[in-house]
């Protein structure tokens, strides 16, 4: 499980290759870039440590290079930290023997490559380093052949976008679990005239290819990241696109290389970007952050298009996009707290019982205990006063109805689980079979100790039907009466799809 708290310090700006975006090398290149003394790192990792975090990111410039590297590893370990992330250029590390002496240290790391282009050419061009590239392989071969956790990390320039789409290939073979593609931070390239920032930042539309075929190419469930990509931009990929992430304290090399106090990472990192006025119109508002204030100079924002919700219907037919869906209808609601989990899922607690947490998540996830169309409702806690619990459940239940959410199948008394299981192995089936044609089902309720439940099912013209389900002894008992007039033809039509999902 990653750990909940991170930090990530800086070992200086010593660098040995000079990446065109990054102002470690540059500095390095002028003789700004001078050794740290250990001392001060140690005390700020310790200073981390006491202060909870358990995941620790070493960076640079390229930390390996560091004279105090292996005295600051070591601390990590002894210090307890449950991940140590060595990001580095993997340049040093194609020595077999400088990776086996960091594994003798006996901590649990991942290795976060910097890899600057998908071929040879994109990446040497992106590092200006003849040779750095046969040497990265070198060092992934290395890591592979040890069972190391690898992660690469790529930043998105001219120089390089357009071999992205060679990453699958390169990458899968190399054990590697996760690829981060960054668009380029104007902030963080060094001193640099605006026409070199301009010809690093190519317009985002010119990208949407090369990721898109990059995205194609690596098998189901291969981690992949692009930041800072404006969503509008490449609505399709959207599952791919991350602004900001996990809360990670920062602590950085200043212009005279002294350590900078810990800062919030992610909102130092949007304060050089803006939005348009027509970002409000758009469904991925709340979790982008537009583009960068050079980028917006040199490009403009014509092609900042709002996706709105008929264009990711068409964008998303599987239904992904959980919170983007429920957004409106969650904020209606009166007396829950909604947090957003990325695109995926909407955690809500009650704020009069806070041992009651849900999740809001896709239809196909398995084990909803109330069904909308668009997304399941899970239960993740619950208070141990069963009654309280389930009329809170019934009230969100009403509410998201009563905001326009379509009900499948409801919250009711068997929220929470039932104690008769014959109930409870037909009730799945009715959940995984719902909807039954034109019937809405409108409320489930338990009755003699959880033994009889009882569906209230209800047709367009308002006919309605109570199917129950009980159990005498071991036997399991059934079956449906019809309120009112004679069955219409949609009643009809409706109990004979729940009769043979009961059966099933």
């Amino acid at each position: 499980m990653e750990p909940d708290r991170q930090v990530e310090i800086q070992l200086g700006h010593m660098c040995n290759n000079r990446c065109v975006f990054c102002v470690s090398g540059q500095r390095t290149s002028m003789g700004e870039a001078l050794p740290l003394a250990v001392e001060p790192l140690v005390a700020r990792i310790r200073e981390a440590y006491a202060g909870g975090h358990r995941k620790i990111t070493l960076l640079g410039g390229e930390p390996t290079l560091q004279p105090g590297f292996f005295t600051v590893v070591r601390e990590c370990v002894s210090l307890g930290f449950e991940e140590i992330v060595l990001f580095t250029n993997g340049v040093k590390a194609a020595r077999p023997g400088f990776i086996d002496e960091v594994r003798a240290t006996g901590g649990r790391f991942t290795w976060r490559i910097s890899l600057q282009g998908g071929t040879k050419e994109s990446h040497e061009r992106t590092t200006r380093k003849p040779g750095s590239f046969d040497r990265v392989l070198r060092t992934l071969e290395a890591l592979r052949d040890r069972g190391e956790r690898i992660t690469v990390n790529m930043c998105v320039v001219a120089s390089n976008f357009e071999s992205v789409d060679r990453f699958p290939e390169l990458l899968v073979r190399f054990g590697v679990r996760q690829l981060h593609l960054d668009m380029m931070r104007p902030a963080d390239a060094g001193v640099r005239t605006g026409a070199e920032l301009r010809e690093m930042m190519p317009p985002y539309s010119e990208m949407v290819g090369p990721l898109t075929r990059m995205v194609a190419g690596f098998p189901d469930g291969f981690d992949v990241n692009i930041g800072n990509l404006p969503y509008c931009v490449a609505p399709e990929l959207a599952r791919w696109i991350h602004h900001d992430g996990q809360y990670t304290d920062t602590i950085a090399i200043g212009q005279k290389d002294e350590l900078s106090r810990p800062w919030n990472k992610y909102f130092v990192k949007r304060r050089d970007k803006l939005k348009p006025p027509s970002c409000r119109e758009c469904v991925f508002e709340p979790q982008c952050n537009g583009v960068f204030e050079a980028y917006e100079r040199f490009h403009g924002t014509a092609e900042l298009v709002p996706v709105g919700h008929g264009r990711l219907a068409r964008i998303d037919p599987e239904r992904r996009f959980v919170a983007l869906r429920a957004r409106p209808l969650v904020a209606a609601l009166e007396g829950w707290t909604a947090h957003e989990r990325g695109d995926a899922e909407i955690h809500l607690t009650r704020e009069d019982e806070p041992d009651l947490a849900v999740a809001l998540r896709r239809s196909d996830a398995a084990g909803a205990v109330g069904l909308f169309d668009g997304f399941g409702v899970h239960v993740l806690s619950a208070p141990a006063d069963r009654d309280r619990a389930l009329a809170a459940l019934r009230d969100l239940g009403e509410q998201l109805a009563a905001s326009g959410a379509r009900v499948i199948h409801p919250l009711g008394d068997d929220a929470l689980g039932l104690g008769a299981r014959s109930i409870e192995v037909r009730l799945r089936r009715l959940r995984s079979a719902a909807p039954f044609g034109d019937l809405v089902w409108r409320g489930v309720t338990s009755r003699d100790g959880g033994r009889l439940l009882e569906m209230d099912l209800v047709g367009p013209a308002g006919e309605r039907a109570v199917v129950w389900l009980g159990e005498e002894g071991r036997r399991a008992t059934g079956g449906y009466r019809v309120e009112g007039d004679a069955p219409t033809p949609a009643l009809v039509e409706g109990l004979r799809a729940v009769m043979a999902a009961v059966r099933a």
